[in-house]
């Protein structure tokens, strides 16, 4: 009878489930159940933590992304066609394109062209402008360089740069959606007139070095020219010919009468040449502004006709309209430079009508300069030590010249089609559109974690304070606690 009754127990424990399922079930409807003892509690719960979910989603702070991308291409073709010989091969458009946009100047461009200091002031969020103020409670006011100090380094996190082959990309994340598309705006301005001025004023610099240079071999060249006269003069008067013979012939006037004016008088020439240059590079700014403007007018004005005033596309092409009819931080700066190179000028003596004209290169003078010098030269003198030594001097400084004249040419003609290559060169294929959604926070996913955060929160909170107080409220705690079935259930 004993090994009879074990036997099934034996099967029973075999049989067992893993799990507790009727416990399990004891504990959700003791969880369940607690909302109806703790009603309050639960829809406090719920009520608070909805509630922290909707303060979140709208006093926290917005973020919008938007961007441009331009197009680079190599245009060592036409600097080929225009000059065979030249063997400086062409340097890739995207190269120090991150170093070029990120640097602390052109952050610093950026801020003063967008006004940015005050519109961040002005359109800060209102905890993060909390937060602003508890710190400079602490720490003290913020002055205005304190304040540009946070704009650069806020637009270093935030603005980023990216090449790929061919590809130049700028973006940015802002809370604003407007401030966000002028940011990228001025960046790819500021980026695009700085390699401008880089390519076209390099070789507008090295046209005013070798017209320096060819001003002061002219120089050179009126000093060897008297030079031969002077020892001309002095080989007739030592063979002691007649007097109307032995006279030297008539001198030319030198271009620099004494030493002490050939300091002065090449300060001048150098800075009439850095003047030329910025003046030039004003220009090329000017014209390529020019050029964007009249292609964004023709663009809103198609627009127009298919769109009327208040549409966002037309007012954001009447807002970067505006932005770019204003002069850029790099042509403020040249005009400055070009104002200080004429006052310092004026202060040497030079009006300032002379300077806005450029100085014209005397072609001419420098070959008919040998055939003067000459046409005094005695018969039977030609192969005297003296005078061949004058002539080859001579000589040498007219090849100089003429060497200097060709680079010129050569140098202006690399200017022009440095130019008109530009255009070529880069080109915007997408530009920067205001945001209309703000990518975080997500307020969907927001209000969705803080209901189902709500509705645990209500639960379990019910639930833990009848544990905390270790009441028995379930018929199953007693059965399970004494091992005796409830045999009845009375509810007061």
């Amino acid at each position: 009878m004993t090994d009879h009754n074990r036997a099934p127990a034996k099967d029973v424990d075999e049989s067992a489930d893993l799990f507790d399922y009727a416990l399990i079930k004891d504990w959700v409807l003791f969880v369940l159940h607690a909302q109806k003892r703790h009603r309050l509690l639960a829809i406090g719960c719920f009520v608070a933590v909805m509630a922290a979910a909707a303060v979140t989603a709208t006093f926290l702070p917005r973020k919008y992304t938007t961007s441009t991308k331009i197009l680079t291409k190599q245009t060592s073709v036409m600097s080929t066609l225009s000059n065979p010989y030249r063997g400086i091969s062409d340097e890739g458009p995207t190269r120090a394109a991150y170093e070029t946009i990120t640097s602390r100047e052109s952050l610093l461009k950026i801020i003063k062209q967008t006004d940015l200091v005050q519109h961040w002031r002005t359109h800060r969020n209102a905890a993060m402008a909390t937060k602003d103020q508890l710190v400079q409670m602490i720490g003290g006011p913020w002055s205005d360089e304190d304040w540009q100090d946070i704009m650069v380094g806020t637009l270093e996190k935030r603005l980023g740069v990216a090449t790929n082959d061919g590809t130049v990309e700028i973006s940015i994340t802002w809370p604003e959606p407007q401030m966000a598309r002028q940011l990228v705006e001025a960046a790819q301005q500021n980026f695009l007139e700085t390699r401008h001025i880089s390519e076209v004023a390099a070789i507008s610099e090295t046209i005013g070095i070798l017209e320096v240079h060819a001003s002061q071999t002219q120089a050179s060249i009126d000093e060897a020219v008297t030079n031969l006269q002077h020892v001309i003069g002095e080989k007739q008067k030592v063979r002691g010919e007649k007097a109307a013979a032995a006279a030297p012939a008539r001198p030319m006037q030198p271009t620099r009468q004494s030493n002490g004016q050939d300091t002065p008088a090449q300060e001048i020439t150098q800075l009439r040449f850095l003047l030329r240059t910025k003046q030039r590079a004003i220009s090329d700014l000017e014209e390529f502004r020019q050029r964007q403007l009249t292609e964004l007018r023709t663009q809103l004005d198609q627009q127009r006709v298919i769109y009327n005033r208040s549409h966002p596309l037309i007012q954001e092409l009447e807002q970067r309209t505006e932005a770019l009819s204003k002069d850029s931080p790099q042509l403020i700066t040249l005009r400055g430079d070009a104002d200080q190179l004429i006052q310092e000028l004026e202060a040497k003596g030079v009006s300032r009508s002379s300077t806005e004209t450029s100085t014209p290169m005397a072609r001419s003078a420098a070959p008919s300069a040998f055939d003067s010098a000459l046409s005094s030269l005695a018969p039977g003198m030609e192969m005297d030590p003296s005078v061949i030594v004058a002539q080859d001097q001579l000589r040498v400084a007219l090849s100089r010249y003429q060497d200097l004249l060709l680079r010129v040419e050569a140098a202006r003609l690399e200017l022009d089609t440095t130019r008109a290559a530009f255009k070529y060169r880069f080109s915007v294929v997408s530009p920067a559109l205001t945001p209309r959604r703000p990518i975080a926070p997500n307020v969907p996913m927001i209000f969705l974690g803080g209901l189902l955060a709500a509705v645990v929160l209500a639960l379990f909170a019910a639930a833990g304070l009848d544990l905390w107080r270790r009441s028995v409220v379930e018929t199953w705690q007693i059965e399970r606690s004494l091992g005796l079935p409830l045999l009845a259930n009375v509810k007061l």
